[in-house]
């Protein structure tokens, strides 16, 4: 057995693995081809401006702090980001967000949804902790909830998986928040 993808240590959710090598050989090329769809919920804090959006951007890493940083422009070393949002919900000064991640880069969700102003609720590296006191939450609001497989070319042994979508049903902070248990005025 060996994971496809991975997702950010303090983040919930799916993750794929595949159990023969021709399996990994397999979702590796699917997901590199953009014929697996990762949606992923979070919380964030304030209001979105448009009810849904695509952010597009460039993120360059920095190994030696461990932390990406987000730009308009292009420039050397930088790879190209693309994240949809979906708002699903505003309470006070919260939002709950559903997530396509259109490139799956080291801390892609967190980082750009902190650059335009509206950084993970929980998350100290890309917000501020400052931000997260009063909410009575104290974790990272982002899960990996949603896989879509959406073959358009052969996927030999896997191509059962054609068409199927595996969801999580219940993301505890997305219960919480909705039963008011998270809220910041």
């Amino acid at each position: 057995p060996a994971l496809v993808n991975r997702i950010d240590r303090n983040t919930s959710g799916i993750v794929i693995a595949a159990k023969t090598a021709e399996a990994l050989r397999i979702l590796n090329a699917k997901l590199k081809q953009r014929e697996i769809h990762k949606y992923y919920l979070c919380i964030v804090h304030g209001r979105m401006e448009r009810p849904e959006a695509l952010l597009e951007g460039y993120l360059e890493k920095n190994e030696a702090q461990n932390r990406v940083y987000i730009s308009d422009r292009a420039k050397e070393g930088a790879l190209s980001i693309r994240t949809h949002y979906r708002v699903l919900e505003a309470r006070g000064s919260l939002s709950l967000l559903e997530i396509e991640l259109l490139t799956g880069r080291t801390h892609q969700i967190r980082a750009h949804l902190a650059s335009i102003g509206h950084p993970l609720l929980g998350d100290g590296k890309y917000g501020t902790n400052a931000l997260n006191k009063g909410t009575g939450f104290r974790k990272q609001a982002l899960c990996s909830y949603k896989l879509a497989f959406d073959f358009r070319t052969p996927a030999g042994e896997l191509d059962y998986l054609n068409g199927r979508v595996f969801t999580l049903d219940d993301v505890p902070f997305v219960r919480a928040f909705r039963n008011g248990e998270i809220e910041k005025a």
